[in-house]
């Protein structure tokens, strides 16, 4: 069921309600009312008929003038038929009617309303009156209240009042159903830019709404998609320059491959073919010598080579002696740069391998860049573990640059997407002339939490 007939149903049983309630009261203040009507009614027709009933028995006369007329009129009940909220009957000593005010034809049928207001409230007592003429009972008045008319009355006044409610009720109905419809007519542009944003659709926006809360929801869309539009284009160049980075380690490794490993292994193989063909010892002795020389820088190429892929102080000798060792061999290369270098002694406890390989890469990260792009003559290396957190600091006193212009290399993106990858926290802070200042904090495993 949508919004639009849950609310006309609401607004339905909320109406239907208050109407139950308001008819009970109207029928519970009515049948008051004409009790009250019809026992004043009732009342003052008494002390009319007590009046009319002393003077009759005060003058025979009329006694003598109806016994020729059967007595069926010595009250003249029928002239009486306006008063409609009684019936005013006559019966003689046996108890036969001789007049009323009511003719028979005349009784219309009881109403719904008429019933329920017998059903609720309990019948009006009838009121009696003997007439007695020289000692001797002639008859029996008896009025009874009927409050039928007047409860027709309330019917109709009801009734005109429901039609009113009626009418208000088909109106609201139709205007909340019409408003509701109007509101919710930009949800229809809502799904369309979700089932855009579904399809790849990247370029999907909301208008800007009327209502303040489907403005505000607008917005926030449109900053979504942009932000998603963003982090996917940023997520397609960072692909692109990873498979570039790929390709471009794999190209420096077969040249390294062909151009040094080569060349030595072409070395090698004349001086042992000069050894096959020596004539002598000594000029076996020379080809062996050049042999164990090339050996050895052969060594030194693997050894350079495997560094690159992967640091094996890392696995030998522990977290904290390979990012020393890192240090120190950069600044034997760098040597118009200082390096300052704090490390704690519990950076060994970093057991998670992946936790580990960061640290080192943001390390050696940090300062490629100083070497490429800084251009500093100081830079300050701090990692420290805090409760279940590693802390990397590195600052330099380098030209800086502009982070609203970052520099389109692989580092510092690569650098952030791997901290954001292990739930870590990355920020830089640089402006011109100024250095540049990284902060990376990344979350240790519960295993070395316990051991701290």
């Amino acid at each position: 069921m949508n919004l639009k007939l849950r609310l006309n149903l609401i607004i339905t049983l909320l109406l239907a309600t208050v109407l139950l309630l308001a008819a009970v009261m109207m029928i519970h203040n009515a049948r008051d009312d004409v009790r009250a009507e019809v026992q004043s009614t009732a009342t003052l027709a008494m002390h009319l008929l007590d009046a009319e009933i002393l003077h009759y028995t005060s003058d025979f006369g009329w006694l003598r003038e109806t016994d020729g007329q059967n007595s069926n009129s010595m009250f003249r009940l029928h002239s009486l038929g306006n008063v409609r909220h009684l019936r005013i009957e006559f019966f003689d000593a046996n108890g036969r009617l001789r007049d009323s005010n009511i003719e028979g034809d005349k009784q219309e049928p009881a109403s719904w309303l008429v019933r329920a207001m017998g059903f609720i409230s309990p019948a009006m007592p009838e009121i009696r009156r003997k007439i007695f003429a020289n000692g001797r009972m002639i008859g029996e008045l008896v009025v009874t209240p009927d409050p039928s008319y007047e409860i027709q009355e309330v019917l109709g006044d009801i009734m005109g009042l429901l039609l009113l409610v009626a009418i208000f009720f088909v109106a609201v109905n139709a205007l909340v159903y019409w408003a509701v419809g109007r509101a919710m007519r930009p949800v229809d542009s809502v799904m369309t830019a979700l089932n855009e944003l579904e399809r790849g659709n990247l370029q999907a926006r909301l208008p800007e709404f009327e209502l303040p809360e489907l403005a505000g929801i607008s917005r926030k869309f449109n900053a979504m998609a942009e932000t998603l539009e963003k982090s996917i284009h940023n997520n397609h160049r960072l692909t692109q320059q990873m498979i570039r980075l790929q390709e471009d380690e794999r190209k420096n490794l077969a040249r390294d491959l062909h151009d040094e490993i080569g060349q030595y292994l072409t070395a090698v193989h004349v001086d042992a073919s000069a050894i096959l063909n020596a004539k002598n010892i000594d000029g076996a002795k020379e080809s062996a010598k050049a042999i164990s020389v090339v050996a050895r820088q052969m060594m030194d190429i693997v050894h350079d080579m495997l560094q690159r892929l992967r640091p094996s102080g890392l696995d030998a000798f522990g977290l904290s002696t390979a990012v020393t060792d890192l240090v120190n061999t950069w600044k034997q290369r760098n040597q118009q740069v200082t390096v300052n270098l704090d490390i704690p002694e519990r950076l060994d406890d970093v057991e998670d391998e992946t936790t580990a390989i960061a640290i080192y890469r943001i390390v050696q990260e940090c300062l490629t860049n100083v070497t490429r792009h800084a251009h500093a003559s100081q830079a300050d290396i701090r990692i420290g573990i805090e409760g279940n957190m590693v802390r990397i600091d590195v600052e330099d006193n380098g030209r800086g640059f502009n982070t609203a212009e970052l520099p389109s290399g692989f580092g510092l993106a690569g650098m952030r997407e791997r901290v954001e990858g292990l739930g870590g926290y990355f920020s830089l802070e640089s402006a011109l002339a100024a250095g540049a200042r990284i902060n990376v904090e990344l979350p240790l495993q519960e295993s070395v939490g316990e051991k701290q």
